[in-house]
Parts: structure tokens; sequence; C-alpha cells
């Protein structure tokens, strides 16, 4: 992964911002997890001479390919109030047609693993609901047509369901009827979900789950941070929301658990009334419908059902297919 990040280009970054030779630059580089599409490392420089010698660290990261949309992304939100949600970007260069080196503030966790407590997990929910709130729906975001990809990717997820063979997945046999209802009827549920108020459209992350979100201190307080932002667009709050407390509940039984006390208080940040209503429920369940869609449940019946792969793996992937065919049935059942 290390390979595919020019040093040198990381080289002449530190020497353009700090003004040390290059000479003078002694960059270690250490990879970092980043997603499939992504090459990331920890940069850990030591710029200047002699006693004014000082150490620097900043995340580089590689974007490119579909990826390389979050490099407009983030140079777009970096002056808006996106930049207390996010790390800060600290330069971006292009390497060449869809291919950009970030440069990002270094987010040194406070925790390994903050989520067994809830209250880092209501503090996530209240991050989101102060950015949503304050960013503006207007945002000049880089085109995406989001809605036409997700249609794709709905109808992909239905081929796959359909051409696997009986027995599988367990859950799927009685799934099935109500996918190819949500699937179908998948254009009017995102428009009276983007129409759905008091919420409305915003600016969302996209991609919110544990892998994305680290909790730092900042004076003296602890504050969540979101990263990865290529996701980034116009939709629902709750797609945020939904994705949040349905990707944790996998790890922390206790996200379920408290799902309805969390969802009330993200409401609560937002300065509405705390009260799920029936209306509010049936917005969230088609919410995290469309993140199944989008390419969560695919992946975990391809996973659940790929050659090869151990049984245990295989049972974890059709146990979170199962949880995803239970979010389809539920927004089926809402929509009708």
């Amino acid at each position: 992964m290390l390979d595919a990040i020019d040093r040198a280009a990381v080289t002449a970054f530190l020497v353009a911002r700090h003004g040390a030779p290059a000479s003078d630059s002694a960059v270690d580089l250490r990879p970092l997890a980043g997603g499939l599409s992504s090459s990331v490392a920890l940069v850990t420089a030591r710029v200047g001479d002699g006693v004014a010698r000082r150490r620097r660290s900043f995340v580089v990261k590689l974007v490119h390919g579909v990826t390389a949309r979050e490099a407009a992304v983030y140079r777009r939100l970096s002056t808006s109030v996106a930049r207390r949600f996010s790390p800060e970007l600290l330069g971006a260069q292009r390497l060449g047609c869809r291919r950009w080196l970030l440069y990002l503030e270094r987010i040194v966790p406070a925790h390994r693993w903050p989520w067994t407590d809830s209250a880092h997990t209501a503090r996530v929910l209240e991050r989101l609901a102060r950015f949503h709130e304050e960013a503006s729906p207007g945002a000049r975001l880089p085109a995406w047509d989001y809605e036409a990809e997700l249609l794709t990717s709905a109808g992909r997820t239905l081929e796959t369901a359909e051409r696997l063979p009986c027995g599988e997945v367990a859950a799927l046999a009685r799934a099935l009827p109500a996918l190819r209802r949500v699937v179908e009827a998948l254009p009017e549920m995102r428009r009276q979900l983007l129409d759905f108020q008091p919420l409305g459209r915003a600016v969302i992350h996209g991609d919110v789950h544990p892998g994305n979100v680290v909790v730092r201190r900042r004076d003296g307080a602890l504050e969540p941070v979101l990263l990865d932002w290529a996701r980034a667009r116009i939709g629902s709050p709750l797609e945020d929301v939904s994705s949040w407390l349905k990707a944790l509940g996998t790890w922390e039984p206790e996200a379920m658990r408290r799902h309805d006390t969390l969802l009330s208080g993200y409401l609560a940040a937002r300065g509405l009334a705390p009260v799920l209503t029936r209306s509010l429920r049936d917005a969230a369940w088609l919410a995290a419908a469309s993140n199944a869609l989008a390419g969560a449940l695919a992946y975990h019946l391809w996973s659940a059902t790929r050659s090869g792969a151990p049984p245990e793996a295989r049972a974890a992937a059709a146990r979170s297919a199962a949880d995803w065919l239970r979010v389809i049935r539920r927004a089926d059942a809402c929509f009708r």
C-alpha cells in the first residue's frame, strides 16, 4: 500500500509547508487502515536544523477513481462548518486524472474502542445533529447522482438474492418477496424519505460507522471526529443516524438495546421534540433500507455464500445478511 504513495511528493509538501530543505526532512511513513480503495499512511517527519529541529506528524491519503471525489469534498467543506467535524485539510495535491494526495491533520484517539460506553455513542449522534443542522443543504458538493447509483445497486442486490440457491441463507426465502417490492418501490420511498419533515434534506456524511469515527481529547473535552468523506452528499439525516446505530449495534448489543433512547437524543440535539412518532419510525426504516441496498446487503449475501471462506466467516455473514433482510421486511411493511 505504501508503494502507491509518492514519498518525494510527501517530502515536497513538508518543504513547502515548513520551509525545510529536503535533505533535512527525515520522513517516516507507516501504513494505516484506509478502506478498500485508498492508501493511507501516518507521516512522521523531523524538520529544521540542530536545536530547532521539530517533529511533525500528519496523515497522507491517496484517493483515486471513485474515491477521488473525497478531495473535492474536503476542499469545498474545509472552509465551512464541516471543518469542525472532520480532520483539518492541510493540503491537496493532484497527481493526475482522478488521482490526489490529501494531507490531513492527524487525529490521536483518546480510546482505542470507546463504544462500550453509550455516552460516547450518544456524543456521535449529538455531533451529527450539529453537523446536519449547521451545514447548508446548498453546499457546492461535487456532483454525484446518488439516487441513480442507489437504484442500480438495489437492482444488483435483488439479482444476487434471486440467483442464490435455496437454503444458502435461511432468512432469504422469507424476505425475498419484500425485497422485490422494496426495490420496485425504491424511487417513491426515497422521495418520501428526502421530503420527510421536520428533518428534510441536509448535507450528510454518508458512511458513518465505527471505523470512520474517532474520539479525541481537545481542550480537556472528548469529541468525536468523522473520517472518510468520499460519500458526503445531500440526503436524509436519518441515513447517517441509521447507519451509525445499525453498524454499532452489530458490535455493541447495548447500542441496540438503547436504540430508541439514542434516536430520541439525536432529535433533542436538533432542537426537536424527542418523541418517536409512527411517521418518524417509518422514515427511519426507509433510511435503513436505503443503506442496506447501497451495498451492505449484497456484500453480506456474497460473503455468506463465498466458496472457500471459513465456515465461521460464512455463518457471521449470514447473520448480518439476516439482520439487513429484517430491515427490508420492516421497510416493506411500513411503506405498504
